[in-house]
């Protein structure tokens, strides 16, 4: 029998260790935050996890060795995981029934110049107006002298501050009967609600928009005291999901269909996703092609931003990530839903 030699013995050893983590992950997302403590901290490397087991998977199959089966197990177990990262084909109806959900965090329109160029408030107006979804979210928004959203007849607009007043918006073409503001404590983030009657019918729709890990360089992430950083982290990651909580604890209590959708600043591998997607469907995985990145900044893309309709009461006929908007450091999300027939 042929010896291992020391370079493989090595190489299987980095491979159990990319494996564990990756299994490490399918667990976080079934445990809350202050459970999980560091695993917490895999949702956000996610991807480079998957493409270390990958690049394993590659090389064993390579070497036709029977160590195939340690990252091959791992990815198995991740399937669902894998699919909310990645799809090879999107729904594209010819038709365009039903009606359109647009998500888009606007960064206050760009007032502290973080693209370097004027007139990006004038550009997101122009562009949301030739847009023009049924119903439109945003986060991060503010009132702006330079835009208007004259094209829609109903609004819910909830403003948190005092010197900047900046928070969340719900833009509709159709009537909402009925909002609500939730309030998150501690903090200017915030979620808010509609009921809005679409012909005879009624949905519910949240604009949320949780904790900010406000890394305004991810390098930083590497760069600084991991012990400060990890700290930081794991705190944000258990306020998010204690805000997740308020939100899941009144749509349970929603007389109407629901959908959910925002800025979560996290992404579908952690546990604040798991806990919301309960009994919905995620409209990129449904409908949505490519990675689906919504935030992109330098080496670290992320997919943050998410439309989770009930499961049960609607279909999702399409999904799209609009990534050459380039007015905010997110791009635009949209999907086109119908209702189900009982």
């Amino acid at each position: 029998m042929k010896k291992i030699s020391i370079k493989q013995k090595l190489i299987l050893l980095a491979n159990y260790l990319a494996a564990l983590l990756l299994l490490a992950s399918f667990i976080n997302i079934y445990l809350p935050p202050k459970w999980s403590s560091f695993m917490s901290l895999l949702s956000l490397f996610f991807p480079f996890i998957v493409l270390i087991n990958l690049i394993f998977l590659i090389y064993w199959a390579i070497k036709l060795k029977k160590y195939i089966f340690i990252s091959g197990i791992a990815l198995l177990i991740n399937y669902n995981n894998l699919q909310a990262l990645f799809q090879w084909t999107g729904k594209h109806p010819v038709e365009a029934k039903g009606f359109s959900l647009m998500s888009y965090n606007i960064r206050l329109f760009n007032t502290y110049q973080w693209i370097k160029k004027k007139g990006i408030d004038v550009d997101i107006s122009n562009y949301l107006k030739d847009a023009f979804p049924d119903i439109l979210l945003l986060q991060e928004f503010k009132n702006d002298r330079h835009t208007d959203f004259l094209q829609y007849k109903y609004k819910h607009i909830v403003l948190k501050g005092k010197k900047r007043k900046a928070g969340l918006a719900i833009f509709s073409r159709y009537k909402i009967i009925d909002k609500g503001n939730l309030s998150f404590p501690g903090t200017f983030n915030n979620a808010i609600w509609a009921d809005i009657q679409i012909e005879k019918d009624t949905i519910r729709i949240y604009n949320v928009h949780f904790q900010s890990f406000k890394i305004v360089k991810p390098e930083n992430l590497v760069n600084q005291d991991k012990v400060k950083v990890s700290h930081k982290l794991l705190k944000v990651f258990d306020k998010q999901y204690q805000q997740a909580l308020i939100v899941q604890k009144h749509l349970a209590k929603s007389p109407y269909p629901v959908i959910i959708s925002g800025d979560f600043n996290n992404t579908a591998f952690s546990s604040l996703y798991h806990l919301l997607k309960e009994n919905k469907t995620d409209a990129f995985v449904e409908a949505g092609e490519g990675f689906g990145f919504t935030w992109e900044y330098k080496w670290l893309p992320m997919r943050i931003d998410f439309i989770l309709p009930q499961t049960q009461k609607f279909e999702i006929l399409s999904f799209e990530t609009f990534r050459q908007i380039r007015y905010s450091d997110h791009f635009p999300i949209q999907a086109r839903l119908k209702f189900k027939k009982p």
